[in-house]
């Protein structure tokens, strides 16, 4: 009975052993990332920022237009889909127009223009599988987007 616990004890204290050194002398070298090909955009740290800010509402106002589609209400959808439709293309700076490559550019466009759709669909010929359909579309806009583009501070 002895020797089987002084075994067990051993087996327990090396495999503790070997686990505290894989956690602290192989750091990070176990998680091998993918190399990321994402073409790489810079923008200066206000640009940037502004960028991510867009990217954070269209996700609000995504979610907003969903909530609209469960709620079967229309008006939900169009107030949330006009804040980044065509009027929201009026007031991108110039200074990123100018620094975005054409492709990102109208992927943005794009974007927008997509949300202007679900807003004119919903106030005019409200139809929930049109508007599944255009989430969808614009869901796929945003996910090449962000395949195929990185955003960084110059």
């Amino acid at each position: 009975m002895k020797k089987i616990l002084i075994a067990t004890n051993v087996v327990f204290l090396g495999t503790t052993l070997i686990l505290a050194y894989i956690l602290l002398f192989t750091g990070t070298e176990l998680v091998k990332l993918p190399n990321d090909t994402r073409t790489t955009v810079k923008y200066a740290p206000d640009l940037r920022e502004l960028v991510m800010s867009e990217m954070r509402d269209y996700l609000v106002i995504m979610a907003e237009i969903q909530q609209g589609i469960a709620e079967n209400n229309p008006d939900k959808i169009y107030e949330a889909a006009s804040r980044q439709g065509q009027a929201s293309i009026d007031e991108t700076p110039a200074r990123l127009l100018k620094l975005s490559p054409l492709a990102c550019k109208q992927m943005g466009f794009r974007g927008h223009h997509l949300f202007q759709a679900i807003a004119d669909s919903a106030k005019t010929n409200y139809n929930p599988k049109t508007t599944i359909k255009q989430m969808a579309d614009l869901t796929n806009n945003c996910v090449a987007c962000h395949a195929t583009y990185k955003v960084v501070v110059e």
